[in-house]
C-alpha cells in the first residue's frame, strides 16, 4: 500500500525554501548506503517534522563540456521495507511511490527544476 504524501513536511509544503539552506540544517543523517564521487544514497530525517527520505544525488560527467548534469530524488518512507526497496533501486531512479520529490538539474540548464512526482 503507497504511503500518503507527506504533506506535514517542511520538503513537501515548501521544497523550494528547504532546499536552499544546507541539508545538514534541515535534516539528520541516519545511515549512508553509497558514497561515491558522482553518487550518494542515503537516509535522512527532517529535524522539523521527523519524517525520514532515502535521499539520492547522481552526477554525469560531462568530459566535453565540464556542465555535468545533477539529479537528486527525495523518496519518503515510513518502514525499513520501503527503505529497502528505495535503497534496491538502481542509480538515478526511485520504487513506485505516492510521491518523490525531484530537483534536476540538465545539461545546459540556467536554473534546476524542482517538482514532485506523483
Amino acid at each position: 500500500m503507497p504511503m500518503s504524501p507527506p504533506t506535514q513536511c517542511a520538503l513537501w509544503t515548501d521544497p523550494e525554501a528547504t532546499l536552499a539552506k544546507p541539508l545538514k540544517q534541515q535534516f539528520t543523517l541516519h545511515a549512508t548506503f553509497v558514497e561515491e564521487s558522482h553518487w550518494w544514497r542515503c537516509l535522512l530525517e527532517c529535524r522539523d517534522c521527523g519524517q525520514r527520505s532515502v535521499y539520492e544525488f547522481h552526477e554525469e560527467a560531462d568530459r566535453a563540456d565540464g556542465d555535468d548534469p545533477q539529479y537528486v530524488t527525495f523518496v519518503p518512507v515510513e518502514t525499513q521495507a520501503e527503505i529497502d526497496a528505495a535503497c534496491a533501486a538502481p542509480q538515478g531512479s526511485s520504487p513506485v511511490r505516492a510521491a518523490a520529490l525531484r530537483k534536476d538539474w540538465p545539461k545546459g540548464a540556467a536554473l534546476h527544476q524542482l517538482r514532485w512526482v506523483t
